[in-house]
């Protein structure tokens, strides 16, 4: 267990480092491991409030660059979402929830890499009303049953061709609203784990150090390279979920 915990706290740097740097990432590196050790669905609450403690840590100061319009329709989706995610997290069998979202991720992995593409004509600079809706509702979801309601909204971004500041500040912003919404849901309606607490006030200090870390290494990644870093996250989230499915 030791060396299980080392790793997970290596992980959480390394995540954390990640979401600050590109706004995603933190589920495919840390999720895993923190599922390992603690082997029950407080793994998602654990991943839920460190979450949120990088959103809180970021979200103030990224505020002014977020697509504001964007940002609204995301959030009106995810509130509809919630509820969803809860259902699944407590009806539907973990497997079939992994396949489902590994589909979800995988299909956005091929929008930011081009092989299915969308005609934009006519379409808003923020996109369209109703498809921002539905990534919301997916991305909520994805928050309260997995931990992961970044990859949908990054692919539509993307998809929009959204500079990589403007798809890192609207997702982190987006993040403190829906995980704080996530961790109210897991509250009243399943209950929070004293071990999963404890879990995540013992790795906030790793957390932080990533975040710290992960802010200054944003300004240097292009935008051709943020598109890559996602793509790869992504890919391998999507790989992860549908192996583990498997």
């Amino acid at each position: 267990m030791d060396s299980y915990v080392l790793a997970l706290h290596l992980a959480v740097f390394a995540a954390a480092l990640l979401q600050a740097a590109t706004g995603i990432g933190f589920g495919i590196i840390a999720g895993p491991i923190i599922l390992i050790v603690m082997n029950s669905g407080s793994a998602i609450q654990v991943s839920i409030l460190l979450n949120l403690l990088i959103a809180l840590i970021l979200a103030p100061s990224l505020f002014g660059r977020a697509d504001k319009v964007l940002l609204v329709r995301l959030l009106w989706g995810t509130l509809a979402g919630m509820p969803l995610g809860i259902f699944i997290f407590t009806q539907i069998g973990i497997d079939l929830l992994k396949l489902l979202a590994g589909v979800a991720v995988a299909f956005m992995a091929l929008i930011i890499m081009g092989v299915l593409k969308f005609s934009r004509a006519g379409a808003a600079p923020s996109g369209g009303r109703v498809p921002d809706l539905l990534v919301g509702v997916v991305s909520g979801a994805m928050c309260s049953s997995l931990a992961m309601p970044g990859p949908v909204v990054a692919a539509r971004m993307m998809a929009l061709e959204a500079p990589k500041e403007t798809v890192r500040a609207t997702i982190l912003v987006m993040f403190g609203f829906s995980y704080l919404a996530a961790f109210a849901a897991q509250a009243l309606m399943v209950g929070i784990s004293s071990d999963g607490l404890t879990l995540s006030a013992s790795l906030a200090p790793a957390t932080l150090v990533g975040v710290l870390v992960g802010r200054y290494c944003g300004a240097w990644i292009s935008e051709r390279g943020f598109r890559w870093i996602l793509s790869i996250v992504l890919t391998a989230t999507a790989v992860g979920l549908l192996w583990s499915a498997a």
